[in-house]
């Protein structure tokens, strides 16, 4: 049968149904007469993926949400519903038209049963690997693996840089996403690299980054040190204090690579801390660590492409939360002992 054939056939049966139906009788009965009227009352109807018309038809019948599986199979066919039934939950009442359940099958109005999880700013691909496990949206493994650079993510123009095999991290945008249980591995991290392109990817790919001579990752990677090293409203005033040491060619000497380098979480290194040999460790390495210490946020990253301009080189925090800047390592610590040792 070609389809011009299987189109008019079906144009045929929709037409003398539909005449059935506006004379009266069994079809219309069948059709558009709720089984029930009390509409409060609704049961929650699982449709599992892959399942047929005819069967989705038969287990409505037996949860007495319609009358004749049949008839609503016919009409379903008549429309080619059966290609577009959608596996969910669905929250279905007996007081519903036979017609209109159809229809909430067919336009996929289910339950959501989505899982609610929030990636925080400045997490590293383990830590994120690790809650998704915990939510039951997928293994830490799989998804450690699934985030390395392939094919599969080329689509990305800002991903441009990266070989394959080449981690992602950095560029997992860190928001509140809602994922399905048991969700695909490469599915979640092109969801997170989908919502990096909507949130971030323009400010990397401007003219002011090929001005400052960073490529793509550099600037992510010096995002991800800022995220760690600053509050929100001051990221500009640390990236510009990074920003003039890499112009110069003085070391870094963040806090938080050694923290990344060591897996610690301290406020303040050790002196023993800050001697350990590492590549991260950028108290003991020139320039910027091979590859970003987390995944940034939109503030770093902005951070990171238009650095606060000034003349600072050093920078601390006390409890307090403010950012106190110093030109020299002479005022640097006269303010640390003013600041923090005490």
């Amino acid at each position: 049968m070609t389809g011009k054939t299987a189109k008019l056939l079906r144009l045929i049966i929709a037409v003398a149904l539909l005449g059935l139906i506006a004379s009266g009788g069994y079809l219309s009965w069948a059709l558009l007469v709720p089984v029930g009227t009390d509409a409060e009352e609704t049961v929650e109807f699982p449709i599992a993926r892959g399942q047929s018309l005819r069967r989705v038809t038969l287990n409505l019948a037996a949860a007495g949400l319609i009358r004749d599986p049949r008839i609503l199979e016919l009409y379903g066919r008549v429309l080619d519903a059966a290609p577009r039934v959608r596996a969910g939950t669905y929250p279905l009442s007996a007081a519903q038209r036979p017609v209109d359940i159809l229809s909430d099958i067919v336009y996929g109005r289910a339950l959501d049963e989505s899982i609610r999880v929030t990636i925080p700013e400045g997490w590293r691909i383990e830590q994120i690997a690790g809650r998704l496990e915990a939510f039951g949206v997928v293994g830490a493994e799989a998804f450690t693996d699934a985030a390395v650079m392939s094919d599969r993510y080329r689509r990305f123009a800002f991903l441009d840089e990266l070989e394959d095999g080449e981690t992602l991290e950095g560029f997992l945008y860190p928001e509140t996403y809602r994922f399905d249980e048991g969700s695909n591995p490469e599915d979640v991290v092109g969801r997170m690299l989908a919502a990096f392109d909507d949130r971030a990817a323009e400010l990397l790919l401007g003219s002011d980054a090929e001005e400052r001579r960073l490529s793509i990752r550099e600037i992510v990677t010096l995002a991800s040190i800022v995220q760690h090293e600053s509050p929100t409203p001051d990221m500009p005033l640390v990236a510009g204090v990074f920003d003039n040491r890499l112009r110069e060619g003085r070391r870094l000497e963040s806090d938080a690579t050694v923290n990344y380098a060591l897996g610690t979480a301290e406020r303040r290194p050790t002196f023993a801390q800050v001697l350990t040999q590492h590549p991260f460790n950028t108290y003991q390495r020139d320039g910027l660590p091979p590859w970003p210490i987390g995944n940034p946020g939109r503030d770093a990253i902005e951070a990171a492409v238009n650095p606060a301009e000034h003349s600072y080189y050093f920078f601390l925090h006390p409890l307090d939360g403010r950012t106190i800047l110093s030109r020299t390592y002479a005022e640097h610590r006269e303010r640390a002992e003013r600041y923090l040792e005490r």
